[in-house]
Parts: structure tokens; sequence; C-alpha cells
């Protein structure tokens, strides 16, 4: 389990000219247990704050508390430690390693940790298969697969690491909506019944329903954060 934290971080760039806020002062609690999406147009500072949630870019202003730890001002050493023992990633393309098996490329997030993959992480990587219902595919390339099976496998080698904390930017985008509507079941299923904290960046109004909890983003600041019981009506079940 892990409980995030974020006490007024904001995130400024600059090109050498002028500083321009991207994201504004923002205070958020995030927790196990529910699916969060970061919602906004091209622009609003949605990737910027999960780049920040996932000790990827520093705040300019701010603080993170990972638990009761302020994880906010690490080197670039011991943020990447951290990644590496509590996070796991899922990006918009899955970024498969052709020439490699399915188990072969789940296995490589053990392999980056400095893990040699044994028969207990051998197997742990095809029960992770099995359960996100890939079954049969682990000897295979991912060349075989359909896109929505390569995103599938991408999730598995996320969870391999166990990670408390599951970052994914646009994980649907590239997808069709039946393979979208099964990557997000999976992701709700992974926040709820394995009590883990799962945020989910997207511009996809179809992933929306998903979601236990909402927040949108608009020019750099949070306009609106839902809880739990938004959109009751159309909100999907396990």
């Amino acid at each position: 389990m892990a409980r995030l934290r974020l006490e007024n971080i904001a995130r400024d760039f600059s090109d050498g000219r002028q500083v321009r806020r991207v994201l504004f002062p923002t205070t958020l609690e995030l927790v196990p247990g529910q699916l969060t999406v970061l919602a906004g147009p091209s622009g609003s500072g949605k990737t910027t704050l999960l780049s920040i949630i996932g000790l990827v870019l520093r705040p300019s202003e701010g603080r993170m508390f990972l638990d009761e730890r302020e994880v906010s001002a690490l080197d670039d050493e011991q943020a990447a430690s951290l990644r590496l023992q509590r996070y796991g990633f899922v990006f918009q393309q899955p970024m498969l390693i052709e020439g490699l098996t399915v188990r072969e490329n789940v296995l490589l997030a053990l392999g980056v940790q400095g893990q040699r993959p044994q028969r207990e992480a051998v197997k742990k990587a095809d029960e992770l298969l099995t359960a996100l219902g890939l079954a049969g595919t682990a000897l295979v390339q991912p060349r075989m697969l359909s896109g929505g099976m390569k995103q599938r496998a991408s999730i598995a080698r996320a969870l391999i690491k166990d990670p408390a904390i599951l970052l994914c930017d646009e994980p649907t985008s590239a997808l069709d909506a039946e393979s979208g509507q099964v990557v997000m079941k999976i992701l709700k299923r992974i926040a709820i019944d394995e009590n883990r904290v799962v945020i989910v960046v997207s511009h996809d109004a179809r992933v929306f329903p998903y979601a236990d909890r909402l927040i949108k983003l608009e020019n750099g600041a949070v306009v609106s954060d839902t809880t739990e019981n938004y959109m009751a009506e159309t909100k999907i079940k396990q």
C-alpha cells in the first residue's frame, strides 16, 4: 500500500528567456483502492502532474510525500531507486521488444532492478499473463499479438515488480474501443482488488466512466475533482 500527498505542487519551465508556469499550485491526496483519472486537453498540465507524481520531474514549488516520507526533493539517484522499488509505468505505446518473447519482455522489468530471472519470476510472469487474458502467449513474439494484447503484456511487465503505484499515460489512445474497454477494466480491477494507487492520464472521454475519481485540468490548474460517486448513472461496475 502507498499513499501520496501533494501540497501546493507547481511547475515552471523556462526557454532561457522567460519562465512559464505549466502547473499551478495543486494539493491532492491519492490513496490506494481507487482508479484516478487525470483528464484534460493537450497542454492542460496533466502529463506534467503525472511526471511529478512519478518522480520524473521535480516540482518548482511545493512538496510531495509518499506515505510520510517527503520525496519531492530527492536527488536523481534517490528518485530513480524509489521509482524502481515502488512504481510501475504503462505508456501509450507498449514498447515491447521484438526478438524477445512476451514472457522475456515481462521479465525485463526485473532485469532493470538487477534481479536475475529465476523459476519463481518466470512462474509469476506466466501467472500475470494468464490473469490478464494472455494465457498461451508467453513464448510468442510481440508481433503475433494485437494492439490490445500488447498493452496487456505491458501491464504485466509493470506489475511484475509488485508496485504500490501504477501510473498510466494515455494507455488506451492507440487502441480500438473494445480493446480500450478491456484495458480499463483490468486497470480498475488492479486498483480495487489489489488495493493499489492507479492513476490514468487521458483525454479520451470513453475512459471517464471507469474512474472512481476524475480530476480535470485546464491551463495548468485543477478545475474539478469528483468523488467516487460521480456519474453514478453511467459508472461501470466490476
